[in-house]
């Protein structure tokens, strides 16, 4: 019996630190913090920062492909890894979710333009110059209704994430881990899928418009203790 309670308490001391570290608000990576101030750094620092800024750029990427290829593949049986495919699909999926929410505030800022810059600029031209029926690709051949729908999709997910974005973000809550976490899953799903209507998207704009909610919720609470 002691070794039991000592065992627990063993392993809640290790967990604590992990789970105050996801529980409470992270300071949110700005992505440009020498935007419209002079860069007064050394060279060689300036070196070690950009070669920082785009290794997390590739880690970012691989984490996404690996939940993409735990998406794609999960619902048909992942025939492509084999007798073990479900078991694979499932670990990748579950290793990039705990990643992405473990790390939510250093790239919660670049959500915006990884996921809705190239969208946006699809479907500006779509509907500037109209769709390519022949075209293999698949988003050339969408019409200027859907690139609109597309657009304003857009639009939206950048409206509920302004908050990270600029010199100083707000801070990334349990909630915004979640949310965001979820909303890029129910993305890859939606890219996957592509059923209309678009159910994984509009579970993650839910997601988002919550985090956004409580974000305004919680501003509200303080501004009066502000102007005391």
């Amino acid at each position: 019996m002691c070794f039991s309670v000592g065992l627990c308490s063993v392993i809640f001391n290790s967990m604590h630190p992990i789970l105050n570290r996801i529980l409470e608000p992270a300071l949110t990576s700005p992505m440009d913090p020498y935007r419209w101030r002079r860069d007064n750094r050394r060279v060689s620092e300036k070196v070690v920062s950009g070669l920082r800024l785009a290794g997390g750029l590739i880690a970012g990427f691989l984490v996404v492909a690996m939940a993409f290829g735990g998406v794609a593949t999960l619902p048909t049986g992942a025939p492509t890894y084999g007798r073990y495919g479900v078991l694979v699909s499932c670990i990748a999926l579950c290793v990039s979710s705990v990643i992405m929410l473990w790390t939510v505030e250093r790239w919660a800022a670049y959500l915006t333009g990884f996921f809705c810059g190239p969208a946006i600029l699809k479907a500006m031209s779509i509907i500037l110059s109209g769709p390519n029926p022949n075209s293999p690709i698949a988003s050339n051949q969408l019409s200027r209704t859907e690139a609109v729908e597309v657009l304003a999709a857009c639009v939206m997910v950048i409206a509920l994430t302004w908050r990270f974005i600029g010199r100083r973000p707000a801070a990334t809550t349990f909630l915004d881990r979640l949310a965001l976490t979820f909303f890029v899953l129910a993305a890859l799903k939606q890219a996957v899928t592509q059923h209309w209507p678009p159910i994984a998207l509009i579970l993650g704009f839910a997601a988002l418009l919550i985090a956004w909610c409580g974000y305004r919720w919680k501003m509200s609470r303080n501004r009066p203790a502000l102007l005391t």
